[in-house]
């Protein structure tokens, strides 16, 4: 097909006019200097801005380096400037009884408010303390006492063996150690060990404790001792207390948990002269326990005796006695808490003036609606009287 000449002068024409419009949309010389210009101000301004942010950068990161060598530093003891509180600790417990006595008045008694206050010096020194406050008001002429029942530093030499040095609990019986009130039943503390043991029993002196791998643990001390003219064991304890130090003691434990649930152990307290200053009365207690707790089934059982020997008064030579308690613990309310119930039988003698023989029954209820918090109800009766005795209680633990 032919292409006529007019046709090519259009299209030729058309071209050019559009090549010239072309050419003069184009910025001038002048125009494209000026441009070129402003975008090299832009360029600069962009570079440095990134040389601002480079250089805030970098001194975030020499920030951050600092910050960790000073928490290394404190971490590795060499920060003196760390708080005390980060490695100490709060605790503490409570109790109210009430006592409604078949032969006696009926009582209200805030028991017993306890704090704890314990501090890790490194990951192999620590502190331990104990401060009680007991029958809720201290004074001249007031019922309660204000008592300072631990305070030792424990030295942990290796993973199994540690040595305490201060005023710490004697390591006899079940409750002396391990008396919180969320941890026993009953409201008040069985008087096995409160006469004989005697519960809560501390000294001043220094203890040494090896674990072996197999759960039989070893611990003996030596401490301060007893302080009594006729035999009469509890009021015998000086608690620390500017303490007659002419005769010190010796006592010791072996104890075995290898096996969970089971709790073994046997312990001694011997002192040759319990007055302090004769020589001429000396005592040996000796005691065995046994606590077994399978699912919600738990027993007891204590033993322990004192022989005294020497100028001691008519009845004070033997005092001993033992009790045994089994005890069902369940989750009777679901999220509301669990439901514990026990009975125990106690038979002891112990001096006190006179020598005097008792033996209990005792039986009731724990309910805790939560950890560290239990209410409680018992009824006790001794062999020799004719009704009951109700105590009820509340106690905490934190």
């Amino acid at each position: 097909m032919k292409i006529h000449r007019s046709k090519w002068l259009s299209l030729l024409l058309g071209s050019c006019i559009s090549l010239t419009s072309a050419l003069a949309a184009q910025p001038s010389t002048e125009e494209l200097l000026a441009m070129i210009e402003a975008q090299q101000k832009q360029i600069n301004a962009l570079k440095a801005l990134v040389a601002q942010n480079q250089s805030g950068v970098s001194q975030a990161k020499e920030q951050v380096e600092a910050t960790a060598l000073a928490v290394e530093s404190i971490d590795s003891g060499a920060g003196a400037a760390r708080g005390w509180w980060e490695k100490t600790s709060v605790g503490g417990y409570g109790e109210l009884h009430a006592n409604f006595r078949a032969e006696a008045d009926n009582e209200l008694d805030f028991h017993r408010f306890v704090l704890f206050l314990n501090h890790d010096y490194n990951d192999w020194i620590s502190l331990y303390s104990e401060l009680e406050l007991e029958h809720s008001i201290a004074g001249e002429d007031q019922p309660g006492e204000i008592e300072l029942e631990q305070a030792f530093v424990r030295l942990d030499w290796t993973d199994q063996f540690s040595t305490d040095v201060g005023l710490f609990i004697i390591p006899i019986g079940i409750l002396n150690e391990t008396h919180e009130p969320d941890t026993f039943y009953g409201v008040e503390r069985n008087s096995l060990e409160k006469y004989i043991i005697p519960t809560t029993w501390w000294q001043g002196g220094v203890r040494g404790h090896y674990r072996f791998e197999n759960g039989v643990s070893v611990e003996a001390a030596i401490t301060d001792g007893l302080n009594t003219d006729d035999g009469y064991i509890r009021g015998g304890r000086q608690k620390v207390a500017k303490a007659v130090l002419n005769e010190a003691a010796i006592s010791g434990r072996l104890r075995y948990t290898g096996i969970p649930g089971l709790d073994l152990g046997c312990a001694f307290f011997y002192q040759n002269d319990l007055n302090q200053g004769t020589g001429e009365t000396s005592g040996l207690l000796k005691s065995f326990h046994a606590i077994y707790q399978k699912g919600g089934f738990g027993l007891r059982a204590l033993y322990a005796d004192w022989d005294l020997s020497g100028a001691v008064a008519a009845g004070a030579e033997s005092q001993g006695g033992y009790y045994i308690e089994p005890s069902y613990r369940w989750n009777a309310f679901g999220k509301y808490g669990d439901l514990g119930a026990f009975v125990r039988y106690s038979e002891y003698e112990y001096f006190k003036v006179t020598q005097l023989e008792k033996a209990y029954t005792t039986f009731g209820f724990n309910y805790w609606p939560t950890a560290g918090v239990v209410l409680k109800a018992d009824l006790q009766k001794e062999s020799a009287a004719d009704d009951y005795d109700l105590n009820l209680g509340f106690g905490y633990q934190f």
